[in-house]
């Protein structure tokens, strides 16, 4: 077991029906070594950022062939302005940064949200595919409408954008989509009403071969939180029909306690064989077809088809880049520059100027997250490790001063949400819990 995972299980357990959110350890979860929405939403940020440099007159500045190279948002600011000083570029970036950080917010926000949270169409759920597409053609409109409209508050529109994201990346996690053995991400979604083929409301989708029953114990959070141990949750490897695969059909999953737009339950068929999402939490994993085909996280706690999470989570970011980059196209370089505040007003500065004075924080961006726009660049086990060290340094008090804090205590998400998306609250900045510092023989009573 490897420090961070030490570092988790002594925290909390944390429940999820979606990419997990967020790593939300100061109230109550974690992201183990798993990629989160906000992590997708961030990296493919920086790489349509890149591409907005390159189509610009920034752009000639540089040797295009450093783009492809790994950078953050601040390394790609330096290229593009080298005269620029450290603190200028702090300064100048805070303004993007601020609402990036509000997008992932949004983002997160959908496995929160009691409108979205057990929504199916938010999260390609239930075979929704026709809702949630509409669902993200529907948000890219309204978004366009508000980033083309000069008097329009574009908060509106970076929010619909978070909304957005979600469900988009939630389907390469919650479909069929890597199972099929594709590579390369769905154009069609958001941009056309036909996807693909769907399997029919009739059509058995998955069976109980393939999948494995786990037993384990509970830790005494986990007991806390479950009331239901020892645990039950499944591996499964080839519990996908044959035929959904080989044809193309597209098929996703079905969980417990989702609710239509209508709030009218939302059940998995009990007259034909379909697929459920699959977690320690789900009690639709335990009716033949057992198990589930979720790729959220890297533990079979959470995710039957764990091992797929890192094929998931890489076409998640490359949807989430062709979102931006699409946009960047429909609204033109001036209003994607406004959107973002790529080159700041000058009230976006003084704004920037009194948040860094006053020390604020941001709930989830990071001056670390780097990638860069050669396909195969990914490194996943550098986000992990980077997001280990910004959680250490929350834990024990090493004042990084860009860490983020990693919390959405201040904009007022219940701490005692229980529900398969989010998980229990149970731990937050009013409770006090004992930890072992990691590599030392010592314990520290710490706030989280």
């Amino acid at each position: 077991m490897n420090s961070f995972t030490l570092l988790c299980v002594s925290i909390h357990f944390y429940a999820v029906a979606a990419f997990i959110p967020h790593p939300t350890v100061r109230f109550g979860g974690q992201a183990g070594e798993s990629i989160t929405h906000t992590d997708m939403t961030h990296l493919g940020f920086i790489r349509s950022l890149a591409r907005f440099f390159l189509g610009t007159h920034h752009g000639n500045q540089v040797n295009a062939e450093i783009f492809n190279s790994t950078h953050t948002i601040d390394e790609l600011y330096q290229l593009v302005h080298p005269d620029w000083s450290n603190d200028q570029v702090k300064l100048y970036l805070h303004p993007l940064k601020s609402i990036i950080d509000h997008i992932q917010v949004r983002d997160a926000l959908v496995d929160l949200n009691p409108s979205t949270k057990d929504l199916p169409s938010a999260h390609f759920d239930a075979e929704s595919f026709i809702g949630s597409n509409r669902r993200i053609m529907d948000l890219r409109k309204k978004v366009i409408e508000d980033a083309t409209n000069p008097n329009k508050d574009l908060d509106s529109a970076r929010g619909k954008i978070g909304d957005l994201l979600h469900t988009l990346q939630d389907f390469y996690s919650h479909s069929n989509w890597i199972e099929m053995g594709k590579t390369e991400i769905n154009h069609c979604i958001g941009m056309e009403e036909n996807i693909g083929q769907i399997a029919d409301i009739h059509q058995a989708t998955c069976i109980s071969d393939g999948c494995t029953k786990i037993k384990s114990k509970c830790s005494i959070l986990q007991k806390l939180i479950l009331k239901n141990c020892p645990m039950e949750y499944y591996d499964c490897k080839n519990n996908i029909r044959d035929e959904l695969n080989k044809q193309g059909i597209l098929t996703s999953d079905y969980m417990s306690n989702q609710l239509n737009e209508k709030e009218e339950p939302v059940l998995k068929p009990t007259n034909v064989e379909k697929c459920s999402h699959g977690s320690v939490m789900d009690k639709t994993a335990h009716p033949s077809p057992i198990g589930g085909i979720n790729k959220d996280t890297v533990t079979p706690v959470y995710s039957p088809h764990y091992h797929l999470h890192f094929e998931a989570a890489k076409l998640a970011i490359q949807a989430t880049e062709q979102f931006f980059n699409e946009l960047h196209k429909d609204i033109g370089n001036a209003n994607f520059d406004r959107l973002f505040a790529i080159n700041p007003t000058e009230k976006h500065v003084e704004m920037a100027a009194t948040a860094i004075e006053n020390n604020e924080k941001f709930h989830f961006l990071t001056a670390t997250r780097s990638i860069g726009l050669s396909s195969g660049d990914i490194n996943f086990q550098k986000t992990i490790k980077q997001r280990l060290q910004e959680i250490l340094s929350i834990l024990f008090d090493n004042k990084d001063p860009d860490a983020p804090t990693y919390t959405l205590n201040d904009i007022g998400v219940d701490k005692n949400a229980m529900n398969i998306h989010s998980g229990s609250l149970l731990i937050d900045s009013s409770k006090t819990i004992k930890i072992r510092r990691l590599s030392q023989r010592r314990y520290k009573w710490i706030r989280v």
